[in-house]
């Protein structure tokens, strides 16, 4: 699973189980109990992909959960509680193509926007007929003057 010699200084690689730094948003956070290689001489580490993937992922959550913002399960649930396709839930929310994707797989974070309307939308299904109907954008007429 990882090379027997560091690719770094030729030192051998042991595996290891331990707390590693990743970095969101500018933030360096230290994720607990990752599988990983680490050289015993220069201290250099090696990561699977599935191992990549979950410090990644556990790292967003982290970082999310500091922030207050709704988990991936969570946004699957209010998306599904609606019964709509990614694509059509991104409709709905007014976001880009693939976004509601990377939000339910945690490897892209929902702004405090998003989250807030779609905490809304949870609170008040009824809001998501609103949204559809295109009455936001309706413009209101301009009262009329009166001629005296």
């Amino acid at each position: 699973m990882y090379p027997k010699k560091c690719a770094a200084c030729g030192g051998p690689v042991a595996e290891s189980v331990g707390t590693l730094p990743f970095s969101v948003r500018g933030e360096t956070l230290e994720v607990p109990g990752v599988n990983h290689g680490a050289c015993g001489e220069c201290g250099e580490v090696y990561l699977s992909l599935d191992a990549a993937e979950r410090l990644q992922a556990e790292a967003v959550r982290m970082s999310k959960a500091a922030r207050g913002l709704l988990s991936p399960s969570e946004i699957r649930e209010i998306r599904r509680s609606f019964a709509m396709s990614q694509a059509a839930f991104e409709g709905l929310l007014g976001v880009g193509p693939k976004t509601v994707i990377r939000w339910e797989k945690g490897t892209v974070f929902q702004g405090a926007t998003a989250d807030r309307l779609m905490r809304l939308l949870r609170a008040q299904p009824e809001l998501a007929r609103v949204l559809t109907s295109g009455q936001l954008y309706v413009q209101a007429r301009a009262p009329e003057r009166s001629r005296a």
